[in-house]
């Protein structure tokens, strides 16, 4: 199998409080860029990307992604709960400077389980620019919160910590997920 390419397409949500980011980290995904203007989703935005990951033991898989933007606001919880149908995978997202939107993540998380069922996810504490100009949520919060969603969905959450503003790692929050549910999908296989 090694040396093979191989090609998937894969639904994964964004999910966290209003204003956290996270449509500022897929924009900074697909277009590689920052929007200054803050604009909040209606709804749902669906963007679309491919990209190549790399898996030990398997070789190159080539990602058509489905990236689905949700809308934090309370409004929109049940066009949120459709969108969760057929997700293969999660990304938390809360902002290092607000409390809040991190003491939020297990509700966002309740909520996906609740509709998709366990899939793998990514914690990701994004706008860490801010650190050392705001009183922000430490490296050691974020694995806190980590450790806390391993226990709740029963296996590893990888944490990320992340700037859309700056661009740091972005590219890195969509090839852990990617892995992540690639390895999920494969270990299914194996079991069938």
């Amino acid at each position: 199998m090694v040396g093979k390419k191989y090609t998937a397409t894969l639904k994964v949500i964004l999910l966290g409080d209003p204003m956290v980011g996270k449509t500022s980290i897929v924009l900074r995904y697909v277009r590689k860029g920052f929007q200054k203007n803050y604009l909040a989703t209606i709804g749902v935005d669906i963007y679309s990307k491919t990209s190549l990951i790399r898996l030990e033991n398997i070789g190159s898989v080539s990602i058509i992604w489905q990236i689905w933007d949700i809308a934090g606001h309370k409004r929109w919880e049940e066009i949120r709960k459709g969108a969760y149908r057929g997700a293969h995978g999660a990304i938390f997202v809360y902002d290092v400077s607000r409390k809040k939107t991190y003491d939020n993540i297990m509700n966002w998380a309740n909520e996906f389980v609740r509709i998709a069922g366990k899939r793998p996810s990514v914690l990701v504490a994004n706008k860490i620019d801010l650190r050392g100009k705001q009183n922000c949520l430490t490296y050691e919060d974020g694995i806190k919160l980590k450790n806390e969603l391993e226990r709740f969905l029963g296996y590893e959450v990888p944490y990320i910590e992340s700037s859309a503003l700056e661009g740091v790692n972005i590219d890195e929050i969509f090839e852990t997920i990617g892995k992540k549910i690639i390895e999920s999908i494969l270990r299914s296989v194996r079991k069938a």
